[in-house]
């Protein structure tokens, strides 16, 4: 049971007040969510402020409001706290109405630019052959002990409130382990969501640019992702490869009892990629054919068995195996059977880094026929990354067509012409079609037998965030849709 005073103390906050007795029943940061007896924070956004939200919050139940500024007209019996990081204080509150959760838990954290869900996926799969109970909590797939499903959240790291319910469930069930993947906002000082969790490993896969719409600089975010080492428990260990160019400053960011490890180094391991878009890993004098379609899956996947490897003190080759054995990830790098003669890939890629690194092995891979690629970017997102994309998709496609990702309010001529800025390549055709389901309809009237098909950027996505409005959206479902028209038309 939870009293406010109980709470606040928590936070280190002293007060004197008639509702300090209370026994709170929700924390909240959207009005609509308050009931009686809760407390609301008022967070400063982007497209609006929480402070209008706080009378309509009293109304609901609210005895306790945190905001950024004082309140003019307060009402009787209601406890205001004024603060300039609310944000940080939501997390370490809703940390402590669950009982702090995450140190009954193994927690082992993930992030990166590029990789992030992958690597976390594959390190469940691989401990839970291994039988080991553990929870998982990221962009694509949670399990809280309930059994894997699809996330329910936007935010690949949830807000705190949602994520300590998690690691409670997790708790209440059972689990061991928990592997949370960590985005650089939920690391950052300004959101802190993971606020009070102590980590025993972190990984991290690649750094290259992204989200400097919020960071401001590529500095910063690299900051932000430091504050997962910073958080490691004593004893803890970092895990990151060779392809992470800001390993020194996540070296730096150690804490003094921690380990690190170069998964190149300490598991030296080559590929061999093979024409059917399967790769074998060799390791020492083992070999494993696995189900991987990229070189950097096949880091992924080897960066999560070292963490295996420490997490169960096994011998890495004893683990090699289960490898081959390895599921998909929701959205990232799935080939669709046809009976066309195509290649067609679903990919979540949406930075010039994971661009790099698909339409080279695309390209080096290609048995003749051309490249078609349909794609777009973000809107009110970070507007640095775009030309680079751009850039490399028409360095290696031989056709673009320019469509809708998530463009929200920002105009799709704006993006597009972004994306178009730095295409030197004028051997590669482009198109711009808003609709996405027209341009993956025109992305197979192009087609060829023997051409490789790219649709990317919204993956296991299951909107479309327009202006004012989302709608429902299934890349894979409209892909195959249309597949099997174009297949009626030609066979």
């Amino acid at each position: 049971m939870n009293t406010l005073l109980g709470l606040l103390n928590a936070l280190g906050i002293e007060t004197s007040h008639p509702a300090q007795t209370q026994i709170i029943t929700k924390i909240c940061y959207n009005s609509k969510e308050c009931v009686e007896a809760s407390v609301f924070f008022a967070f400063p956004g982007l497209h609006t402020q929480g402070d209008l939200y706080i009378e309509d919050a009293i109304a609901k139940g609210a005895i306790c409001i945190f905001s950024t500024q004082e309140i003019a007209n307060k009402q009787e019996g209601i406890l205001y706290h004024v603060t300039d990081a609310p944000r940080p204080l939501f997390s370490r509150m809703c940390a402590a109405f669950y009982s702090w959760p995450s140190k009954s838990l193994e927690v082992i954290g993930v992030t990166g630019t590029d990789g992030k869900s992958t690597t976390s996926d594959y390190l469940y799969q691989i401990l839970q052959a291994k039988g080991c109970r553990v929870g998982l909590l990221g962009t694509v797939s949670m399990d809280d002990g309930e059994g894997k499903r699809p996330s329910p959240y936007r935010q690949s790291t949830p807000e705190a409130d949602q994520l300590q319910a998690f690691l409670y469930r997790c708790k209440m069930n059972g689990l061991t382990h928990v592997i949370l993947e960590c985005t650089s906002h939920a690391l950052s000082c300004e959101h802190d969501r993971l606020a009070t969790i102590e980590f025993a490993l972190a990984l991290v896969t690649t750094i290259s640019s992204e989200h400097l719409e919020f960071h401001k600089s590529q500095e910063a975010y690299v900051e932000a992702k430091c504050n997962l080492v910073r958080a490691l428990q004593p004893g803890g260990s970092f895990l990151t490869t060779k392809q992470n160019p800001s390993m020194v400053t996540f070296i730096d960011a150690l804490p003094p009892s921690s380990s690190s490890y170069l998964l190149e180094k300490t598991l030296p391991f080559t590929t061999t990629t093979h024409a059917d878009l399967t790769i074998v890993i060799h390791y020492k004098q083992h070999a494993v054919r696995t189900p991987l379609a990229l070189p950097c899956l096949a880091s992924n996947a080897m960066l999560a068995l070292l963490a295996c490897s420490l997490i169960l003190q096994e011998k890495a080759e004893n683990l090699l195996s289960l490898l081959a054995e390895l599921k998909p990830v929701a959205g990232r790098m799935i080939t669709v059977k046809n009976r066309l003669g195509l290649r067609i890939i679903i990919d979540f890629a949406h930075t010039a880094d994971a661009y790099e690194q698909l339409f080279s092995h695309m390209k080096d891979t290609a048995q003749g026929g051309k490249i078609i690629t349909v794609f777009g970017c973000a809107g009110e997102r970070d507007t640095s990354k775009r030309s680079a994309m751009g850039q490399r998709a028409s360095h290696y496609a031989d056709h673009i067509i320019l469509t809708e990702e998530d463009p929200r309010n920002e105009p799709t001529s704006t993006i597009f012409k972004d994306i178009r800025s730095q295409m030197e390549n004028t051997s590669c055709a482009i198109e711009e079609i808003e609709d996405r389901t027209e341009a993956i309809h025109r992305a197979f009237s192009l087609s060829e037998k023997g051409d490789t098909l790219l649709f990317l950027g919204k993956g296991h996505e299951t909107t479309i965030e327009g202006k004012k409005r989302k709608r429902p959206w299934n890349e894979e479902k409209t892909v195959r849709s249309l597949l099997e028209m174009r297949e009626r038309e030609i066979l």
